[in-house]
Formats: C-alpha cells, sequence, structure tokens
C-alpha cells in the first residue's frame, strides 16, 4: 500500500507547481507565461511562471496549495481560495482566449473555488486526485465557504467524472475559444456544489 500524505506547499515547491498547474490548464498557463517570453520581461516560460507561483501574495501561488505526497515523492497538488470579485479593468484586459473563463471566475465570487488540482501522469490512478479533492472540501468547510466550485473543459471526461462523483453540476457554461493548442473542448463549464 501506497504512503500518501496531503500537506501545504512551500515556497520551494513553486517548480513543481508550475508544471503541474499548467498540467491543470492542459496549456493555458504555459501559453500565458510564454506571453512574458514575447514581451521580453522574461527569458523562459517555465522560469516566469515558477517566480509567478512562488509569489506570497497571489491567490493562484503557493499560498493557498496543497501538495500530494505519494511515497515521498510530490505527486499531485491542489490551489484553491475564497474566490474575491473582479474588477472590470482585470476583466477586460485578459486576452479574448480567457475571457470566457474570467466570466465563469466572477459567477463563483464568494465561493471557495478551486483554481486547479492536477496529479502527475505516472501517479494517476492511486487516489491522489480523490484525496486531493477530499483536502479541498475540508479546507472549504473550514474556511466558512457556502459553496464549492470550479471551472473544468466539458471534454476533460476523467476530472469531470471525479468532480460529479463529490456532487458538482454545472451552474453555466461558456464557449471554449482556442488558443494554440488543439483541443475537443466546446465548453468550458462552472461546476458547484453547496457546503454542508
Amino acid at each position: 500500500m501506497s504512503n500518501l500524505i496531503i500537506r501545504d506547499a512551500v515556497r520551494n515547491d513553486a517548480a513543481d507547481l508550475a508544471i503541474l498547474d499548467n498540467l491543470a490548464s492542459h496549456g493555458i498557463s504555459q501559453w500565458f507565461w510564454q506571453g512574458a517570453v514575447n514581451m521580453e520581461k522574461a527569458s523562459d516560460a517555465y522560469e516566469w511562471g515558477r517566480a509567478r507561483l512562488a509569489n506570497d501574495h497571489e491567490p493562484y501561488g503557493w499560498t493557498n496549495s496543497r501538495m500530494a505526497e505519494l511515497d515521498g515523492a510530490i505527486a499531485g497538488c491542489a490551489n484553491g481560495y475564497i474566490m474575491s470579485a473582479i474588477s472590470d479593468d482585470e476583466l477586460k484586459s485578459e486576452p479574448p482566449a480567457f475571457q470566457p473563463v474570467m466570466d465563469l471566475f466572477d459567477e463563483s465570487k464568494g465561493d471557495w473555488f478551486l483554481d486547479s488540482l492536477a496529479v502527475y501522469s505516472n501517479m494517476q490512478g492511486q487516489g491522489v486526485g480523490r484525496a486531493l479533492m477530499e483536502d479541498s472540501f475540508n479546507r472549504a468547510r473550514d474556511a466558512g465557504a457556502k459553496q464549492f466550485s470550479l471551472v473544468a473543459e466539458d471534454s476533460n471526461d476523467p476530472a469531470l467524472a471525479l468532480y460529479h462523483s463529490f456532487g458538482l453540476r454545472e451552474r453555466d457554461r461558456r464557449p471554449y475559444i482556442p488558443f494554440n493548442n488543439r483541443s475537443t473542448t466546446q465548453n468550458w463549464l462552472l461546476l458547484s456544489a453547496p457546503l454542508t
């Protein structure tokens, strides 16, 4: 039997968090980070992403993340927090491909928002994702949230099956706008569940 533990992330987890965040986003994170390289703000996309996730003040960073370790090796992570209101300027400043996602983020203000959850492919099928979801629901309840929400792609059947098993149901959807990858996704889904 494998030894699985869930622990708070530390700043030194930022490199794994960057890789896992990109896995969770199916490449959108790297696409954003590459934009910084293209604008000559950074020399490498993953180095830029690592620096962002090592920031103490970003909600999607290490301070709101939990790490799963399987037999002493990092297996996955989950990032979640109470979603704050998103300003109109912030909504308008996002690239067109990300506008539908930001609209759904805005609908989840006040909810416990699971920003990302990912498990390395060689560690999947061992209950890591389920353990991270259970931990995330516990954190949401401890924070006093009334509702748990996340955004997912309608083509991500394994993730949707996991989310549905926790009672998450579609609350809204927005069309998927392709960015730089090949995807069978048609819609972004906002999934939510009440917390009791």
